[in-house]
């Protein structure tokens, strides 16, 4: 991870959380990699419930909990994609930069597993151009890929088109179903 101030630039975070829908008509949202709680906070304040927030970095983990006080934030150090969310019935996912892991399908089918039914898992990912930041472009997924995974889930249905996030991301809203 980049220094924090510099990695806060990278992201208009009202906006995506405005775009995405994430507000007070959320209750208990569960987010993969909380890194320094760039996402973690705003969304406490968005919804109305809990944030669950999972990070194998303890040093993110412990400065998440610090920006955290006073907010409804469970943050844990965990690796999600080996042992799953560990919380269930939540009324969001988020996977934000994070499908091009090895396995996407099957971290988008934990995410549903996390997720109650007619929940959503929302996702945003760097753009498939150049960006000051990101993974490598020959592994970044475009909005189609993530579609085609999710349509595997057979649990999984995009929710409506690709959403510009700007400077350097977009996102898809995935609905939860039963497959």
């Amino acid at each position: 991870m980049p220094e924090e101030s510099y990695w806060e630039t990278l992201f208009d975070v009202d906006h995506v959380l405005s775009q995405l829908g994430i507000d007070k008509n959320l209750r208990d949202v569960a987010e993969l990699g909380c890194g320094y709680g760039t996402f973690a906070v705003p969304v406490a304040r968005a919804i109305s419930g809990t944030v669950y927030t999972f990070d194998i970095d303890p040093v993110m983990v412990e400065r998440t909990r610090e920006r955290a006080q006073n907010l409804r934030v469970d943050c844990q150090m965990r690796d999600v994609t080996a042992e799953g969310f560990g919380v269930s019935g939540v009324d969001a996912v988020l996977l934000f930069n994070i499908l091009h892991c090895d396995h996407p399908i099957a971290l988008l089918n934990q995410a549903a597993d996390a997720a109650r039914r007619g929940g959503l898992v929302l996702v945003t990912h760097w753009r498939h151009d150049q960006t000051p930041r990101g993974p490598s472009l020959d592994i970044r997924p475009r909005p189609h890929q993530i579609a085609e995974w999710a349509q595997q889930t057979g649990r999984l249905k995009v929710d409506g088109p690709a959403i510009d996030l700007p400077p350097w991301h977009y996102g898809l809203r995935l609905l939860v179903s039963d497959g």
